[in-house]
């Protein structure tokens, strides 16, 4: 026994320098160059100080009686951050401009920005109700008048960290100061009394925890926010509490819970113990708990149905016992209130479920299929923390119909082939896929599903993509588990490559350029997924998702360089690419790359925009492919309409202005001015004298705070 771990070790080394030999031999210089271009920005440090908690850091102790300043942050690519539905209109923003996409057309419609009155703040929440859309921004509250094209901001309204849900009739606002409510026919908004877990909300925020881990993704502390006839939902924390209308107060509904979904007058809330179910009607809860009536183990996923409840648990893993227990697809018939558990069907285990979606009499879960148990240390970093787990063979459909389930499987789904990079510069082949499946939408006589896409090797990172998992066809449904990652432009900056992006729900390297899946909706009749990268609409005739909005890069990597004219700031990136923000409408947008060259200083003279340039060894995205390029020399010259190749001395502006050395205190003349609050590795760019802002460059994007 003594011997067995020494020799496994012998060829787990042997077998990794095997593998490492055929990777020097394989990787082409592009590759190469690729990966060392992720390397020269990834770092783990980023999963606790860039994304996602760390980012709104709490204010250092030292900071007596320095200033804090919160800084305004563009990020250097465009992201969505949230969306709503209001009937065939899409409403999705990011965190500069707000869009109209009408889902029938697949056609962009209109997007306000500062030039219809938006705030200069990142949207993160939005409703859509009655002519008017409402957006809860980072500080305060706005509105847009759908038809009369313009934003206005709403007085006595407060909200750093909100979330807004539109009900029949009610309008609400839910957040880290407070809970709001606009009723029918009211032209104010009202402030409620103080909700269950708003404390708690508040103070987590003020500590810089803006996000909650739950079944390995990051959900945002208020990761419920929904209104019904009855009233106001809201999960906070683990708390589920309601707002009565007619009592004029809140309600504690129950604790311990993560997540909740209506049902008619019904509320369902999965619970670290089991489901919580609500009526409204009587105001009574029940709880039941894994082990008496649903099966033992892990609830991941819920699903109300017209005639049944259903709830998808995964296994654990009993030490002692040396095997799994619990876990699988558990239905609960609201007609008898009998609980059924079904844990193997044909002989297949299924109780790693994953998702669970309902419809009419019919429901469809999926399930992880695996081959063997495996033991895997909990993280890299982490390897002394031990966890057994199913090694994953391939994906399982089920589909209850007909008072029973069927299962429809397929193995095998790690076909792509990928550049797998780890987090101190290894790198080795490897084969990626669908290993889960988070979420499940069914359009019409299609069912979409959202992926994880692991590695068969590196069993550490994944990413998300999402796909087509099952399609009717002569009232026989048939599973297809195909990806969409290209369509849905989720491949990522270079697609030969994989760096560990994810792990554990965090994202460990931003450098990989991953977007991340906000929902799968059915809207006029199509199947949209909304990402970060954008807003994806599927066309029947050709079977492919076309993007009705796509985000786009706007500086790449690093703000080196900036310079302020009348019309707005110019930038200059460590890539060669310049970029400029817009006055009137407040967007920062590429302008144009300068290919193999980096920017080291911009300057504004006598109306034209000067750029000082120097040989760059960065490797640009794929989605910089196609962007405009700007003449290869030492110095571009801009006269408002052409770039060209110029003569001039472009000197950095001498600024009072510095930062103390690997800190956030912004120095002025050598004093502390003031703490920047939410930045990583911030550099001081340029002033701006016509809106008298200080410009910063931050790890992956840039920031203004104003003057003095």
């Amino acid at each position: 026994m003594r011997n067995g771990p020494v020799r496994a070790r012998w060829l787990v080394a042997l077998l990794a320098s095997a593998a490492a030999t055929a990777a020097a031999q394989e990787q082409t210089p592009a590759v190469k160059k690729a990966m060392q271009e992720m390397w020269r920005r990834g770092t783990c440090l980023l999963s606790s100080v860039y994304n996602p908690a760390a980012k709104e850091a709490a204010v250092p102790g030292d900071v007596k009686d320095t200033p804090v300043v919160e800084p305004r942050v563009r990020a250097r690519r465009g992201e969505l951050t949230c969306y709503a539905i209001d009937g065939t209109t899409l409403w999705a923003a990011d965190d500069q401009a707000l869009y109209r996409i009408d889902a029938a057309t697949g056609r962009l419609v209109a997007t306000f920005d500062r030039a219809a009155g938006l705030p200069d703040a990142a949207i993160q929440s939005l409703a859509a109700a009655g002519g008017s859309v409402w957006l809860a921004t980072r500080g305060q509250l706005a509105r847009l008048d759908v038809k009369a094209g313009r934003v206005a901001a709403v007085e006595g309204v407060e909200v750093g960290m909100g979330r807004l849900a539109a009900g029949p009739e009610d309008v609400w606002l839910v957040g880290d100061r407070g809970a709001y409510r606009l009723a029918k026919g009211e032209g104010a908004w009202r402030k409620l009394p103080e909700f269950p877990g708003q404390e708690q909300l508040a103070a987590a925020i003020g500590r810089g925890f803006w996000t909650a881990e739950w079944h390995s993704r990051m959900r945002v502390l208020l990761p419920t926010a929904f209104a019904t006839g009855d009233g106001l939902y809201v999960v906070c924390g683990n708390r589920l509490g309601r707002f009565d209308p007619a009592a004029g107060k809140w309600s504690e509904i129950a604790t311990a819970v993560w997540q909740a979904i209506p049902r008619g007058r019904t509320v369902w809330a999965l619970a670290t113990d089991g489901v919580v179910r609500y009526d409204a009607e009587s105001g009574q809860a029940q709880r039941y708990k894994a082990g008496e009536g649903p099966a033992p183990g892990r609830a991941v996923g819920m699903a109300a149905g017209e005639k049944a409840f259903l709830l998808a648990s995964q296994a654990d893993y009993d030490d002692k016992a040396n095997r799994f227990t619990g876990g699988g697809l558990s239905r609960l018939d609201l007609a008898s209130g009998a609980w059924s558990v079904t844990e193997e069907i044909d002989g297949t285990d299924v109780r790693f479920a994953t998702a669970v979606t309902a419809e009419g009499d019919e429901a469809w879960a999926t399930c992880v299929l695996y081959d063997r148990v495996e033991q895997r240390g909990a993280h890299p970093g982490m390897a002394h923390v031990k966890q057994w787990r199913p090694h994953a063979a391939g994906l399982g459909l089920l589909h209850f119909a007909d008072g029973q389930w069927a299962l429809r499987k397929r193995e095998g789904l790690k076909t792509e082939r990928r550049w797998v990079m780890g987090q101190k510069g290894t790198v080795k082949p490897d084969r990626i896929g669908p290993e889960t499946v988070e979420d499940i939408c069914r359009v019409g006589d299609s069912l979409w599903g959202v992926y994880r896409i692991v590695p068969e090797q590196y069993y550490a990172g994944y990413f998300i993509s999402a796909g087509c998992l099952a399609r009717k066809a002569s009232d026989t449904w048939q599973e297809r588990f195909d990806v969409r990652t290209d369509e849905l432009g989720l491949a990522g900056e270079q697609p030969e490559l994989m760096l560990i992006s994810h792990s554990h729900g965090h994202r460990i390297v931003l450098a990989d350029g991953h977007a991340i899946v906000l929902g799968a909706e059915r809207v006029a009749g199509r199947a949209a997924f909304v990402t970060e990268a954008g807003v994806f609409l599927h066309d029947a005739a050709g079977d492919r998702f076309t993007p009705a909005l796509r985000e786009a890069d706007r500086l790449y990597w690093r703000a080196t360089a900036a310079a302020a004219d009348e019309g707005g700031v110019w930038f200059g990136g460590d890539a060669g690419t310049v970029s400029r923000l817009d006055r009137k409408t407040g967007r920062l947008e590429l302008v144009g790359v300068v290919p193999g060259r980096k920017i080291e200083a911009v300057s504004v003279s006598d109306g034209k925009v000067l750029v000082r340039t120097a040989r760059g060894d960065a490797v640009l995205p794929v989605s910089l492919a196609s962007a405009p390029k700007l003449p290869e020399a030492d110095v571009l010259v801009f006269d408002g309409r052409d770039w060209a190749a110029g003569r001039a001395d472009v000197k950095r502006p001498d600024l009072p202005w510095t930062l103390a050395r690997r800190s956030n205190y912004l120095l002025r003349d050598d004093k502390r001015a003031a703490f920047l609050k939410g930045v990583f590795r911030p550099l001081v760019l340029c002033e701006d004298p016509v809106e008298k802002r200080l410009w910063l460059g931050t790890y992956a994007g840039v920031a203004s705070i104003p003057l003095p």
